[in-house]
């Protein structure tokens, strides 16, 4: 399959022209991750926003103290990384590949740069960027009910 073929794959793509979804390739790469490799690393630069197309990926985070905590653990069609897109663009969490992953990467300057000259584009990245937000809130508020919840009881 073509880079551009992966590309209009993809859930936010459905609805785009092909020239936009051409635009979208051209912002793309295909990277391969061994296990344990970091696809991000933690207040690391945020340049790249991937959407995984094979494997398991863990999202994870450096708490002080409490050490690292495994948010959850994202698969096929879903993103990681979100910090790409507000400054001061620098990564919130880890992300680390559990499994052989396969991912679309894409340049977060060049999509940023796409996403305003096309808001077509734009408002289809950002749903799928809105969704992966509220994944993350989500896995958070389990992780604190699970972490504050009396023995016995759970979330």
């Amino acid at each position: 399959m073509t880079l551009r073929e992966l590309v209009e794959s993809q859930r936010f793509c459905r609805g785009l022209s092909p020239g936009q979804c051409d635009g979208l390739a051209a912002c793309a790469e295909a990277r391969h991750y061994a296990p344990g490799d970091y696809l991000l690393r933690q207040h690391t630069p945020a340049d790249t926003f991937y959407l995984v197309l094979e494997g398991q990926v863990e999202v994870k985070l450096a708490l002080p103290g409490q050490g690292i905590v495994t948010l959850e653990t994202v698969g096929p069609d879903e993103a990681v990384g979100w910090s790409w897109f507000q400054p001061p663009y620098r990564c919130q969490f880890d992300a680390r590949a559990v499994t052989a992953v396969h991912a679309l990467a894409f340049d977060a300057e060049r999509l940023r740069a796409l996403m305003e000259r096309d808001p077509v584009v734009g408002y289809a990245v950002l749903k799928t960027l809105v969704g992966t937000l509220s994944e993350r809130v989500q896995s958070c508020r389990l992780q604190v009910l699970d972490v504050y919840a009396p023995p016995g009881e759970a979330p």
